[in-house]
């Protein structure tokens, strides 16, 4: 029985084997098959791409392709960079225009900041939550800072609570001067 069996898969084995190795009287290891790939799958075959022909009428250049109205009236993409200065104590984040990192601008600190678009809306938030509102209008080239010339300039600006002054002492004074009268008068 182990003997027919090991036969039998030495039969099939070879069977496959043989078969698999040529293809339409061409066998594979042919080297018909590196020099020309086409005359390797048996001769001239219209569906098979051929690289070495000119193909040109399939690939049209690109001044060739249509273009569509929105994009021919259009106005050219400008990128514009301004300073955003930050004049409160307190470490602001602002999400970046061109990903969806958070910028950070230190107390008392500046950054440069990109946008594509002339005009539009930024909030600076403060430990996750909204702080400060702009809205953001450019100009090219007209705010000077730092030795160059900027598209835009804001100016994060909070009210902060003032020091209290110390009341206690002006009206401790004045009850001390006031018992001082009182005792004058007095004796």
């Amino acid at each position: 029985m182990g003997k027919k069996i090991f036969c039998l898969i030495i039969i099939t084995g070879l069977a496959f084997g043989c078969g698999a190795s040529v293809r339409e009287g061409v066998p594979l290891t042919s080297s018909a098959q590196y020099d020309n790939p086409i005359a390797a799958l048996g001769g001239d075959n219209a569906l098979a791409f051929n690289p070495q022909e000119d193909v040109e009428a399939a690939l049209p250049d690109m001044r060739d392709l249509p273009i569509p109205a929105s994009l021919k009236k259009g106005k050219q993409v400008r990128l514009y960079t301004g300073i955003i200065k930050n004049k409160t104590r307190y470490d602001v984040e602002v999400p970046s225009g061109n990903s969806d990192a958070t910028l950070i601008i230190p107390a008392r600190g500046w950054i440069e900041y990109n946008s594509w678009v002339p005009r539009f809306d930024l909030t600076a938030y403060r430990d996750g939550k909204p702080f400060y509102c702009m809205k953001i209008f450019a100009n090219p080239k007209s705010y000077p800072f730092m030795c160059q010339k900027y598209d835009f300039m804001v100016e994060i600006v909070k009210a902060e609570p003032k020091a209290k002054r110390k009341l206690k002492r002006a009206i401790k004074k004045r009850k001390q001067a006031a018992q001082k009268e009182g005792a004058a008068g007095i004796g």
